[in-house]
């Protein structure tokens, strides 16, 4: 499953996502969609070296949560993606990946949150879905600005 691994994190690239979701068929998947909140604010603040930090415990997160249940990738600076074999398992991975940034949070303080939203793979076509869950996390996103 780990065989196109991006060096940063462990996880899988963008050119492994597109190829998978391509052949990814399975009627009851799920593409989940995350992005760090305010990385920018710990780049600024702590250093650049906290940042990428940041990003390794986030990525280790995702990957303890989801990675026996789908394929993790990273896709951008900040961005992670999964797609989830079968929809029905995300709310526990949900539960376990933020049981697992808590207990990260609780040693780096400086750890941020970490947005996500979700969109079942009805079609098959993941890149034409990825609109659905990028609108589900940045609702995300807005819900954790407001409670700072």
């Amino acid at each position: 499953m780990w065989n196109q691994l991006d060096g940063l994190t462990g996880l899988l690239n963008q050119n492994s996502f597109l190829n998978r979701s391509e052949e990814m068929n399975y009627t009851n998947g799920m593409l989940i969609v995350f992005d760090v909140d305010d990385l920018k604010h710990v780049n600024d603040v702590f250093g650049h070296a906290k940042g990428d930090l940041c990003l390794s415990i986030i990525a280790d997160c995702i990957k303890k949560a989801y990675a026996k249940y789908g394929y993790c990738y990273r896709f951008g600076g900040d961005e992670f993606f999964v797609l989830l074999k079968n929809s029905r398992i995300e709310e526990a991975c949900c539960a376990q990946f933020e049981s697992f940034i808590e207990k990260k949070r609780k040693k780096y303080n400086y750890l941020p949150s970490v947005s996500y939203g979700s969109a079942l793979l009805l079609t098959g076509d993941t890149v034409s879905i990825k609109d659905l869950p990028d609108q589900n996390m940045y609702l995300n996103k807005k819900k954790h600005k407001q409670q700072q």
